[in-house]
């Protein structure tokens, strides 16, 4: 007789558990059928919550094409300068772990649209931007607010990009919309007043 049966009571016949069956089922059906139909469908359905279609996306299987880029930016407002100016955001956000797009770039397509979470994530992101470039540029003023721009990148498909895809400098946009997300993040003082 072996060990398993020995153990079970002398019955030779091995049977799984229940919870090894309810853990098996919830694998299978929790995990591998819906990474099957996301797989198959080239993404996870629209009608999901956001966090189950983040975590039953395959990456690198792209269904459909799109037909725009969101492109980010962000502006800062110093004190003592009149008008808004452009902040590198590749300086704060060196890593491109999702192609050739920073974290900033992932964040706000996540984050940038949504009214009342987004506000809240992009007002923690101004302040902490705001900090960071002071730090950086301090000596030109401190950064009194600070907004998020965007725009669409349409792609046209009779002559798709080619190459590396990179954001382009907003000289580079020529008459392409750019739009505000959000209101404008004011960075208080130290004190507390803006």
């Amino acid at each position: 007789m072996s060990e398993v049966g020995a153990r079970a009571g002398g019955d030779p016949r091995w049977r799984p558990r229940a919870r090894d069956l309810m853990l098996a089922a919830l694998f299978v059906f929790g995990w591998l059928v819906p990474v099957g139909i996301s797989a198959w469908r080239g993404a996870p359905p629209a009608n999901w919550p956001r966090h189950a279609r983040d975590l039953y996306a395959v990456s690198c299987l792209f269904g459909e094409a799109s037909e725009r880029i969101s492109v980010f930016y962000v502006q800062v407002r110093r004190e003592g300068e009149r008008g808004w100016h452009y902040v590198d955001e590749g300086a704060y956000f060196e890593l491109e772990p999702f192609g050739h797009r920073t974290r900033f770039d992932r964040f706000m397509a996540r984050f940038g649209y949504q009214e009342r979470a987004g506000a809240t994530a992009r007002r923690e992101l101004a302040t902490w931007l705001a900090a960071r470039e002071d730090e950086r540029e301090g000596a030109r003023g401190r950064v009194v607010a600070v907004r998020f721009l965007w725009t669409d990148r349409h792609i046209d498909p009779e002559h798709p990009p080619t190459g590396r895809w990179r954001k382009l400098a907003p000289s580079e946009l020529g008459a392409q919309p750019m739009r505000q997300l959000g209101e404008v993040v004011v960075i208080a003082a130290e004190g507390g007043k803006p």
